[in-house]
């Protein structure tokens, strides 16, 4: 094999720029190392690269084949072309294509020869081609426009926010990605093999599964000889079967089972048309004509009673290894055990949807993930890590691909199977209608085709959904609202015509939604706002200004989409702007808002809710207090609502530039306040205590499997952390259920709802997570300064550059929303935003961000505690205690 990754050379075809560009790569990234253009993302630079995205360009390289024979077989492989390309070797033309998401595979041999070689791609404009598709529709097809976008990027198979998104910048990148390889082959060769394990119903007694596993592979084409035409049914017949030996291994390296008895899946006449290949039988598959060159076999391995894998915080995900040994070549895929159903059935709240995981009902907690970064070439498996394990920190077993990003690198999905996350997976259509012209339509069946082969044997896919809110957009443009016949004639015909179609051809093992939000399949209203079925997306809050008690009035099924934004750190704003831009109306804060009443909504809220903050980063405090505080509303309303409501996957979980938005993590993966709270409210276990209707609730949140037995302690305390009334309560919570513990109506409290708050704490042989909430707007109370300090530093070990210890005690006054703020410096601590009683400490962790590299400058002169006091009510007292307290002592 020809590893074709590493240096070739780049240039425009004006003959302006040459220069060197690491493949896999982009030409952005290519231009900003080579010092040709600046950084994208400082400032508003990324208005005047606009640029490389609407030349061409050209990357070309020589290699060496030292062993070459001529005659043999030869394969070019490119995991992705971003996006319109043509491909020469030894100056033969041999692809072309304009799908991303489709990897190559391309017949080479004939045109290599001993020696050197020489290998040219050419990258097309994607803007301009999509400007000549647009010309060439015979009516519009429109899609949604951001501040700063790229028109019509809904007829390229590309990622869709390249183009822009209200929270991501316009950069129309170029590049090659994954690997790029050139390899010998024999005259039959594995291209695909995919398989999911599939409990066995008529096994009594025992626990025996069967996994059908389908292997595809190709015939040599060998132009003017056996091509299609030339070919026979006799020549398919005498055709010898290629030999596969399956392996199943478990944890430890063991095979339990294995087969070497293959059958070939047989193919019709028609185009598009076949016999049942799917995991139970049906379907339609792009790749099923009568191709002599194309083979599809199946293997079966069966096992009894294997170890379940489970979503994180459910039990253990043990995963299993299937090797394939072909004739044609190895393969190894990851796969486990489980089954996984998704329940939409009627019922007393109007239709249900949560997913069962063998046999249990799981409550779906998670985010909405978008791509790592605008710019691909920074893409890297440390990145994925890092953002997955810190998903998993904060209680997720769900994960959202959404449908404007792209289909994942493998290293994705094989950490979601490994740290026990499901995947809600979008096909890749976002906020667009899409032309149903057949080029198009063709494109898409090889796209589905290829990405379902890849990734369905992951355990952790969970539902294949066909796009994000496209049913939604039918309404939201003047042409669609015009002729919306036409248009819903377009929806269907590419997406249960095609997506739908090809997925249960090729896995019947789960179920296709049809979009997200969505009330099922022949349902064409947009679900935005009907909480009786299906899967929601609920944006009042954040784009129709409803306050946060609004997230009280709907108990969606599943919301799928919610959010609330907020500003990133002050070393986050420090790395796209200088201290003169940081104020929330400086031109540079703005342009890095893209949602067009952003900065507005963060500001109306403050003062809907708050005191306005004093300075710029109290300001930013704030703004992710209030980001915190309204998706906790939502997510503890609805878990106290189980089962009517069983799931909630906020908006968004990342950034992929430095940006104001709606993230939980912000772009140097440092934790906003919102991850923090997170943990909280996503806790197996947990208290939630919130005012609905006028009056105060608490509730106890049982995901466990065992029955919770304990005492929770309910406490209404004054701004000194003087209890105002007092109560305990003996609760029983079943495994898997939520109860009210306690209601109190405000009027009845004794008491002004301004005059204190409520706190509740579990007591008992398991861990609950304790729960608190104020009783009216925090603007309308009188807090008191607390008196934090801060004690007993100590340096030891961790896992990136060194960790700080420190104990911070508060005395005289609650600190309410406490969060450690490092300025502008890499460092963050390990828990933000939580309440300190008087009397009360905690222990912190300080460490560098996953950005900040080896940082070894001492934290200790560095922090500064932040709390609601201290950022609007005007607490001095509290900042002197906190720059007064001991700090240095290390042990």
């Amino acid at each position: 094999m020809v590893d074709l990754s590493g240096h070739w050379q780049l240039s425009d075809l004006s003959g302006e720029h040459r220069l060197p560009m690491a493949v896999p790569g982009d030409v952005y990234s290519a231009l900003f190392q080579e010092g040709i253009i600046s950084d994208p993302y400082w400032a508003q630079n990324e208005l005047s690269l606009q640029w490389p995205g609407r030349r061409d360009w050209m990357l070309e390289r020589e290699f060496t084949l030292d062993r070459f024979q001529e005659g043999s077989r030869w394969i070019l492989s490119i995991d992705s072309v971003d996006t319109v390309g043509e491909i020469y070797l030894n100056g033969n033309h041999i692809w072309s294509g304009a799908n991303m998401f489709v990897p190559l595979r391309v017949e080479a041999g004939e045109f290599l020869r001993a020696g050197v070689n020489r290998i040219r791609l050419i990258l097309k404009s994607p803007e301009e081609e999509a400007s000549r598709r647009a010309k060439g529709l015979p009516y519009p097809v429109p899609h949604s426009e951001y501040p700063v976008q790229s028109p019509h990027r809904n007829l390229l198979r590309k990622v869709q926010c390249h183009s822009g998104w209200d929270w991501g910048p316009c950069l129309m990148t170029l590049g090659v990605y994954g690997s790029i390889t050139l390899s010998p082959e024999p005259e039959w060769s594995l291209c695909a093999a995919w398989g999911v394990p599939r409990r066995d119903p008529s096994r009594e007694g025992g626990d025996r599964w069967r996994m059908r596993i389908f292997i595809e592979g190709d015939y040599r084409d060998t132009p003017g000889k056996d091509t299609p035409e030339k070919d026979t049914p006799q020549k398919e017949r005498n055709r010898q079967l290629p030999s596969v030996r399956a392996r199943l291994l478990d944890q430890e390296g063991r095979v339990v089972a294995e087969s070497d008895r293959v059958i070939e899946v047989p193919r019709t006449g028609g185009d598009h048309e076949t016999t049942p290949v799917g995991f139970s039988g049906g379907g339609f598959d792009p790749f099923s004509s009568p191709d002599p060159r194309r083979t599809r076999l199946e293997v079966e391995l069966v096992v009894d009673d294997p170890l379940l894998w489970w979503p994180a915080g459910y039990g253990e995900q043990p995963l299993y290894r299937v090797q394939l040994d072909t004739d044609g070549g190895y393969r190894e895929l990851t796969t486990a055990f489980r089954t996984i159903e998704v329940v939409n059935e009627p019922d007393q709240w109007g239709v249900s949807f949560f997913f069962r995981v063998n046999g249990r009902d799981v409550w779906a907690k998670g985010a909405n993930w978008i791509p790592l970064d605008a710019l691909p070439a920074r893409h890297s498996s440390d990145r994925y890590r890092q953002l997955l394990e810190d998903a998993r920190a904060a209680h997720m077993n769900m994960i959202r691909v959404w449908g404007g990003g792209q289909y994942e690198q493998d290293c994705f999905y094989d950490l979601c199977d490994e740290l026990g996350i499901l995947v809600w997976q979008d096909f890749m259509f976002s906020c667009s209608l899409y032309p149903s012209s057949e080029w198009f339509l063709e494109d898409v069946r090889r796209e589905v085709a290829a990405q379902v082969k890849r990734l369905a044997s992951h355990p952790s896919i969970a539902l294949w959904c066909g796009n994000n809110e496209n049913v939604g957009a039918l309404g939201w443009f003047p042409e669609s609202r015009e002729n919306r016949e036409r248009y819903v004639i377009d929806y269907d015909r590419l997406n249960t015509g095609v997506i739908a179609r090809v997925v249960r051809g090729l896995d019947e093992s789960r179920l296709f939604w049809p979009s997200s939000p969505a009330a099922g399949e022949g349902n064409f209203s947009d679900n935005w706002h009907d909480d009786s079925c299906g899967d929601m997306h609920y944006w009042s809050v954040w784009h129709e200004g409803a306050p946060f008690s609004a997230y009280y009035e709907v108990v969606p099924r599943f919301c799928s989409e919610f959010g609330f934004q907020s500003f990133p750190s002050l070393s986050g704003i420090a790395s796209f702007a200088g201290p003169d831009q940081w104020n929330p109306t400086a031109p540079d804060l703005e342009h890095h808002q893209r949602s067009p009443r952003g900065n507005a909504v963060v500001s109306e809220t403050m003062t809907r809710y708050f005191r306005f903050p004093f300075t710029f980063q109290d300001f930013i405090y704030l703004s992710q207090v209030q980001q915190s505080w309204a998706i906790k509303s939502a997510v503890s309303f609805w878990r106290s609502r189980r089962p009517q409501s069983m799931g909630a996957l906020f908006w968004q979980l990342n950034d992929l530039w430095p940006v104001v938005s709606w993230s939980s993590i912000e772009y140097d993966g440092r934790w906003k306040m919102l991850h923090h709270e997170a943990r909280r409210f996503f806790a197996p276990r947990t208290l939630v205590c919130q005012v609905h209707q006028e009056a105060a609730e608490v509730w106890c949140i049982n995901d466990g499997a065992e029955q919770l037995e304990g005492t929770v302690v309910i406490r209404f305390l004054d701004w000194r952390g003087d209890p105002l009334r007092e109560e305990v309560r003996v609760v029983g919570v079943l495994a898997d259920s939520a109860r009210e513990v306690a209601r109190y109506d405000l009027k009845d409290l004794g008491f002004s709802p301004r005059e204190g708050f409520l706190v509740a704490h579990w007591e008992g042989a398991q861990v609950v997570e304790r729960d608190w909430s104020f009783l009216t707007e925090p603007k309308r109370c009188e807090l008191l300064p607390p008196l934090l300090e801060v004690r007993d530093m100590e340096r030891c070990p961790a896992g990136r550059g060194e960790e700080y210890r420190r104990e911070l005690l508060c005395r005289e006054a609650p600190a309410f929303w406490v969060f450690p703020d490092f300025g502008n410096t890499p460092w963050r601590a390990d828990d933000a935003g939580f309440l300190l009683l008087p009397g009360e400490s905690r222990s912190l962790s300080l460490i560098p961000t996953a950005s900040g590299g080896e940082a070894t400058e001492d934290p200790a002169g560095l922090i500064r505690f932040r709390h609601l006091a201290s950022a609007c009510h005007g607490s001095t007292e509290a900042e002197r205690a906190v720059q007064q307290a001991p700090h240095d002592k290390k042990r």
